[in-house]
């Protein structure tokens, strides 16, 4: 009621992340605690100690979202110069075989050939096909359309020139 009341004041808005994450709704916590921290940043807000504890904490409450959310799951597939297509088709078996919670929806990038996380260790220039399982088939295909759709190219309307 008080975010309705004032919607400009960023105490309010972490009001309502507080309350969010003790309803255990991490994702509209975190999206409380980002406005709350714009909010006090465009107010003037003068103590850099306080946005960085805001900063903190709502990237504490993405961190726990994404924990509870396991709505997906990844395999990351060695790939060589062969043919692509049949590739695909194996990294799905192999994705449906390791993680049969997520088979609602498995997508394969086929645009790009992938290099793991700096956290995981892989062999000095080995590529991987990115392959990502969803338990929701609508979020799947969201995400799957997002990754495929081609973007439009306007030539000519961006032209930097740079003089002093």
């Amino acid at each position: 009621r008080s975010v309705v009341q004032n919607p400009s004041h960023f105490r309010h808005h972490l009001r309502r992340a507080a309350c969010f994450r003790c309803l255990h709704r991490f994702s509209e916590a975190a999206r409380s605690a980002m406005v709350a921290d714009c909010l006090y940043v465009l107010a003037g807000g003068t103590g850099l100690d306080t946005s960085d504890l805001i900063q903190l904490y709502w990237q504490a409450l993405l961190q726990e979202a994404l924990s509870e959310e396991a709505s997906f799951a990844v395999l990351y597939t060695p790939f060589e110069k062969e043919d692509k297509a049949d590739k695909i088709k194996e990294a799905n078996k192999a994705f449906a075989e390791k993680h049969p919670d997520y088979v609602q929806h498995i997508f394969t990038d086929p645009h790009g050939i992938h290099l793991l996380p700096e956290r995981a260790e892989s062999l000095p220039d080995q590529q991987y096909l990115l392959t990502l399982g969803f338990r929701d088939k609508e979020v799947g295909k969201a995400v799957e359309k997002s990754v495929i759709r081609k973007l439009p190219i306007c030539p000519g309307i961006l032209q930097l020139t740079w003089s002093r």
